[in-house]
């Protein structure tokens, strides 16, 4: 039920159309409009033909925020409230008692339970529930929590338009006067559709005390890879917090003990960076899940790079070197059986394999397939777009990557191909075309390299914490 519906929230109604929701279920109240984007609009909640109510989206000014949540409630049985309204405690201190009055109101309706106020809701393809109509149809295995809720749209957008991402279930929680980021997290860690969870956290809300330590206790009970990107870690920033949802940061030194103490991975304040490492963490998963294996993370940080040009390999090594890679130096035995397959006279087989005008043949497979071993953790393949994607090279090409691909994948080792990003036709078909085929691409090798490290991070931290 949308209460009370109107043209300018119309995206909400847009968002159940999108996703094939049952219209018969979805009421919109409303005292002006008699539809809304050809959806019946009821004048009362009394007209509504269903006693118990399983979400109310509450859209009405604040100034009648608390007689309109007492009216719904002594109407109808309401299971779930997402109070969409803003300028409550985030605002001054009128929206300040504002809250403390939904929370008084809530604290006696004990089965109703609330998300927000300020914030923009739900997203479940499962359930058929969203609040735009880009997001998109299909489930996936990532969960998320933010407060803010134009963080969560930009997460589900930019993640869904980057790297193809789907998302189990995601809650923008905005002031989280009622439900709790504590509850969320416990909820997804059980959740058979989730097997990654994001969080955005700008902090705490007065209305929960003791919401730390719950908050704490859960952490680190967690069973699944959790990537947690905090807002207001610095004063100003704390500023801008207080503002936006009205929540309490807490200092820097607690929530470096909370992280050392607990299996889940800070993300510095980047949401690019948050959907780097969602895109990693999601397909490492699928892997297993297709394998119908056990996750087993990377062990060390040794990685081969496979590229064109030794100048850009140069870079390469230095990139990666000063974010704590090794490459591993192939010579002696090693290099005499990878030159007995390829002895080059252009290019190089130390690590990086610079390995021009050989991609499409045989001998580029070889060479890769022997030097990928148990010494190997991660291998990165630099390319560039094709002109002629029915060429014999181009053909040959894409032969050697899926065969590498497999047997990177036989090893339970992570490939990256590292596509460049820049405008091009030819450049969009080939990224499209990786992306299908379930290759992980990234736009650069740094970002490529700090979304493996997370991932090693995560193994570390679980191997830790159990010898604990």
């Amino acid at each position: 039920m949308i209460y009370e519906a109107n043209p300018k929230i119309s995206f909400f109604v847009n968002g159940f159309i999108r996703q094939n929701f049952d219209l018969n279920n979805l009421f919109l109240i409303s005292s002006n409009f008699d539809s809304i984007l050809d959806v019946k609009c009821f004048k009362s909640i009394e007209e509504v033909p269903a006693e118990i109510i399983d979400l109310v989206i509450l859209s009405v000014r604040r100034s009648i925020l608390i007689e309109t949540l007492e009216n719904i409630l002594s109407k109808k049985k309401i299971k779930f409230f997402h109070i969409f309204t803003a300028g409550t405690g985030e605002s001054d201190d009128v929206g300040v008692e504002i809250e403390k009055k939904i929370k008084k109101i809530l604290n006696q309706f004990s089965e109703t339970r609330a998300i927000g106020p300020n914030c923009m809701g739900l997203y479940c393809p499962k359930g058929k529930i969203a609040y735009y109509s880009s997001f998109p149809i299909e489930s996936g295995n990532i969960g998320l929590i933010f407060q803010s809720g134009d963080l969560h749209s930009k997460m589900i957008k930019f993640g869904s338009n980057r790297y193809g991402l789907r998302f189990s279930k995601g809650v923008s929680v905005g002031n989280c006067v009622d439900i709790q980021i504590s509850e969320l997290l416990s909820y997804f860690n059980k959740d058979v559709d989730t097997d990654i969870i994001c969080v955005y956290q700008e902090g705490f809300s007065p209305f929960s005390k003791e919401e730390g330590k719950r908050l704490l206790k859960v952490m680190k009970k967690m069973q699944k890879p959790v990537l947690y990107m905090r807002g207001g870690k610095t004063t100003r920033g704390q500023t801008a917090v207080l503002t936006h949802t009205g929540a309490i940061a807490t200092s820097k030194n607690i929530w470096n003990a909370i992280f050392k103490q607990t299996p889940i991975i800070e993300v510095k304040s980047s949401l690019d960076e948050l959907i780097d490492y969602s895109y990693l963490f999601s397909k490492y998963f699928y892997h297993f899940q297709a394998r119908k294996n056990p996750i087993c993370y990377p062990e060390n940080k040794r990685v081969l790079v496979v590229l064109w040009s030794g100048g850009f390999g140069i870079l390469a090594t230095d990139s990666l070197t000063e974010l704590g890679f090794d490459l591993p130096h192939f010579q002696g035995d090693a290099l005499e059986k990878l030159k007995a397959i390829y002895p080059s006279k252009i290019g190089s087989l130390a690590n990086p394999f610079d390995l021009p005008w050989v991609t499409s043949k045989k001998e580029y497979l070889d060479v890769c397939k022997t030097a990928i071993d148990d010494n190997i953790d991660l291998v990165l393949v630099e390319t560039d777009a094709w002109n002629d994607f029915e060429s014999d090279n181009f053909k040959g090409y894409y032969h050697n990557l899926n065969e590498i691909k497999k047997h990177v994948n036989s090893l339970n080792k992570v490939l990256m191909i590292i596509l460049h990003e820049y405008p091009s036709e030819s450049r969009k078909e080939f990224y499209e075309m990786l992306i299908a085929d379930n290759f992980l691409v990234y736009r650069n090798i740094e970002i490529a390299a700090k979304a493996f490290l997370k991932l090693f991070e995560y193994g570390q931290k679980l191997k830790h914490l159990d010898n604990l």
